[in-house]
């Protein structure tokens, strides 16, 4: 078994490894394979945060996007935010890639103060 504190900090070094891969490499496949570690590192927070809620499931928003597209959208404005770094020219685009960053970040952290959580309880190994 992994350690809890290194078990807790997998997904965000799954998402720090891929987008270290995408910004420096110029292989198509090692960014291909980047990405797909970024779309499962952001799966994992998802599932994490869904499976610790602890907040009243009938005062949660219903909106319009399903809701596996809704948990992904922060992750997708991150993921274009760091293509847009890799493959900008201009400073213009750069200015995109970091409101994308942005808007990114502030969901994130939307979505963090909303929601509460509460960690699953340990399990005791005799």
């Amino acid at each position: 078994m992994i350690a809890q504190p290194v078990y807790e900090k997998l997904p965000a070094i799954y998402l720090l490894i891929a987008a270290s891969t995408i910004l420096l490499t110029q292989a198509p496949l090692a960014v291909l394979l980047a990405v797909i570690i970024f779309l499962l590192g952001a799966r994992i927070f998802n599932m994490r945060s869904q499976n610790r809620r602890s907040d009243n499931p009938k005062r949660r928003k219903h909106g319009f996007w399903p809701e596996a597209l809704y948990n992904l959208l922060p992750y997708a404005y991150l993921l274009g935010a760091l293509f847009v770094f890799r493959h900008g020219d201009s400073s213009y685009l750069m200015f995109a890639g970091a409101g994308l960053a942005s808007i990114a970040l502030f969901r994130l952290a939307q979505r963090r103060s909303y929601r509460k959580h509460q960690l699953p309880m340990p399990i005791r190994v005799i």
